[in-house]
């Protein structure tokens, strides 16, 4: 008996769950804050502006004006923080949402940080590019970003190699 109740119950949940998608759609579960990846066309184009702009850039000012837009980008949400509260079950059963956005701000910041760290090398401003490098570590812990992660720690074992004297004090910086 027992089995039997806890199917009912199991039913009517899926059905309720079905009669709400159905009425409010996939939709209500969207951001709509700009702090949650609600962004307008022209919001967009200025982060592809601010990347582009980024990667073709050779002064450490405008690489790092560019570098500070693409990181106050908005990031996605996710279950945990939806503003309508999901079951755990239904968690369990949903992967990771994507971005709405077809490029990922937050790996577009990281390439950036990794050009300014390249430019304040050839530069020979050693510690700015050690103090990006290691940025990128620290910001950047998420695995679809380890790209980033890997290069940056790379370069950094370049200089711990290399270790020119004005790096000599500055041991701090290298983890």
């Amino acid at each position: 008996m027992n089995h039997s109740l806890t199917t009912r119950n199991l039913q009517r949940l899926l059905g309720f769950t079905l009669l709400c998608m159905s009425l409010f759609g996939c939709q209500s579960l969207q951001p709509k804050t700009p702090g949650e990846l609600a962004l307008k066309n022209h919001d967009f184009i200025g982060l592809w502006d601010a990347y582009n702009n980024c990667q073709a850039g050779s002064n450490f000012q405008d690489i790092q004006e560019n570098l500070e837009i693409l990181q106050e980008a908005p990031t996605p949400i996710s279950l945990d923080d939806s503003p309508i509260p999901i079951p755990k079950f239904i968690k369990k059963l949903s992967s990771v949402r994507n971005s709405r956005l077809a490029v990922d701000p937050r790996a577009m910041a990281a390439s950036c940080s990794i050009h300014l760290a390249e430019v304040s090398r050839q530069s020979l401003n050693w510690e700015a590019s050690l103090r990006t490098y290691q940025s990128i570590i620290d910001n950047f812990p998420e695995p679809q970003y380890a790209f980033y992660v890997s290069a940056a720690s790379q370069a950094i074992e370049e200089f711990s190699a290399v270790r020119p004297a004005s790096l000599s004090t500055h041991h701090s910086l290298v983890r």
